[in-house]
């Protein structure tokens, strides 16, 4: 019995640095029988495709931890909870969007939580409600781009201005550290004024001619 597990120790152990598969166990002893080469090779696997994952806290992916803090930080602004808002959001937040300024002048790119703050007031002053659905979050690592529909109602006149945007959140040490907006500023801004502006641009134009 002895002899025979000489035999296939030997065996399984020639040429170990040529074995297929023995790549990622190569620092192991070739004199290690086989069967433990094996499983430290599966271990090492194991721990490298772990590493590679996605970190979690408290079994959540860091995708799916963002992507809630993107839906926390809308749900505080949509009931107009500014100031839960800010707080899912760093000291240096960064915000732009791409918004017609001499039209929208409040719309400007904003430093820091104080200048936030100055602009979602300015918004909530002007409004009355705001709702919103966001039929697609995506988040990748630190990333979370969303794409929602909208709906401010005006204080003045309780009209609803309804337009899409997208918006794209980095995050910073599980805070919002920037924020980038597109919108079709076209359709925001004949709502927001009442009035078609597509004359207006072509009658400019024929003017400039």
């Amino acid at each position: 019995m002895q002899r025979e597990f000489v035999q296939v120790r030997s065996f399984s152990t020639r040429n170990c640095s040529h074995e297929p598969g023995i790549a990622l166990a190569r620092h192991i002893d070739c004199n290690t029988p086989v069967v433990l080469r094996i499983a430290a090779t599966r271990n090492r696997a194991l721990a490298l495709r772990n590493a590679t994952r996605p970190m979690r806290t408290g079994g959540m992916t860091v995708e799916k931890l963002n992507r809630q803090r993107v839906v926390h930080l809308l749900d505080a602004f949509a009931r107009g909870d500014i100031e839960a808002a800010l707080s899912c959001c760093t000291d240096d937040v960064d915000f732009l969007t791409h918004a017609p300024i001499d039209i929208l002048p409040h719309m400007v790119p904003r430093h820091g939580k104080a200048e936030l703050r100055a602009l979602w007031q300015t918004v909530w002053s002007r409004y009355s409600e705001v709702r919103y659905k966001a039929p697609h979050i995506v988040a990748e690592g630190d990333e979370v781009a969303t794409y929602m529909h909208t709906y401010f109602r005006k204080r003045s006149n309780d009209r609803v201005v309804q337009f899409d945007i997208a918006v794209f959140y980095t995050f910073r040490n599980g805070q919002v550290a920037q924020i980038r907006e597109i919108i079709d500023s076209y359709d925001l801004v004949q709502q927001v004024l009442e009035r078609e502006i597509g004359p207006l641009i072509v009658g400019a134009g024929v003017d400039g001619g």
